[in-house]
């Protein structure tokens, strides 16, 4: 997903009219200052906050980072086997149970 020019400038016209607009439009009455801040504010802050989520999806952080044991334990707990080990690989069954027990918080 890329910069996409049409998208922000819709968004950031929608949220330029509530902070810039409406408060000329609605700032009336003994109010004004009060009505005046909160759509300038209340814009500002809708409009970073989705620019901010908008920016983080061009460029998403790399997923959580396990350890093979973690990996290991979780497929253990899913599948229930020991399929999932290559045929260079060992592994005792008595240690993947306790992984699995130590992972899911029954130690």
């Amino acid at each position: 997903m890329g910069y996409e020019v049409v998208a922000v400038s819709v968004v950031t016209a929608f949220w330029a009219v509530v902070a810039i607009v409406l408060p000329i439009i609605f700032g009336r009455g003994p109010n004004k200052g009060v009505i005046q801040a909160t759509l300038v504010i209340s814009g500002f802050s809708c409009w970073l906050f989705w620019f901010l989520a908008y920016v983080h999806q061009m460029n998403p952080l790399i997923g959580p980072e396990m350890h093979a044991t973690t990996v290991y334990a979780i497929k253990y707990l899913w599948d229930g086997n020991s399929s999932w080990l290559s045929p260079n690989e060992t592994i005792t069954t008595t240690a993947v149970p306790a992984v699995v027990a130590e992972v899911s918080g029954h130690a």
